[in-house]
Formats: C-alpha cells, sequence, structure tokens
C-alpha cells in the first residue's frame, strides 16, 4: 500500500514536471518564438539580442488576430482585442527564456 502511494506521488511529481518543461523545450526545439506555460497564466518568449520580449510577444498576439488597445493600456498592462473580447497582459507575464538561443537565467 505504502509503495503505491509513493509511485502515484512520483507519477504526479513526474507530470507536474513535463507540463512545466514542455513550453521550454518547445522553444528550445523549434522555430517557435512564443508560447504559453501549461501551468500558469505566463507567455515564454525565445529572442536575438537586439530584441525586446515584448515586442516579440506583441508580433504574436497580432499574428493571431488580436490589436492592441492602446488606449487601455496603464503601466505595464496591455489590452488586446479580438471579436469582441479583452485579454489583458502585465509585462511581466512574459518570461524571455533563451537569448540568441543561450538561456536567459
Amino acid at each position: 500500500m505504502k509503495s503505491k502511494v509513493i509511485k502515484i506521488l512520483l507519477g504526479l511529481v513526474l507530470f507536474a514536471i513535463i507540463l512545466y518543461v514542455y513550453p521550454i523545450g518547445k522553444l528550445a526545439l523549434t522555430d517557435t518564438q512564443v508560447t504559453k506555460s501549461l501551468l500558469a497564466d505566463e507567455y515564454y518568449v525565445k529572442i536575438s539580442s537586439d530584441d525586446y520580449d515584448f515586442d516579440v510577444f506583441r508580433d504574436y498576439m497580432e499574428s493571431r488576430g488580436w490589436k492592441e488597445n492602446e488606449d487601455k493600456r496603464m503601466g505595464g498592462m496591455y489590452a488586446f482585442e479580438k471579436n469582441g473580447e479583452t485579454k489583458e497582459i502585465i509585462n511581466t507575464q512574459v518570461k524571455t527564456i533563451f537569448v540568441d538561443g543561450k538561456l536567459n537565467f
């Protein structure tokens, strides 16, 4: 019984680790520049040294049909609209993971 509980807990921990690492692996192994975290309301970005992470993110949103509404912008909060829906993104929700192909930790 105790061994079964330990196996289940280890399985859950492994599953959580996979959910956390998957978006980072997607950035590392593909041409994708932006990916969304599976566990939190965050976006991970891959940039070159002369790019700004939020500019890359803004292009990503616009490529998916979202338009930035600068009238609703407040400080570090950006508003994007699409089909009457508004998505508010705070610039701290955009994390730069790779710069010029190297980890940014």
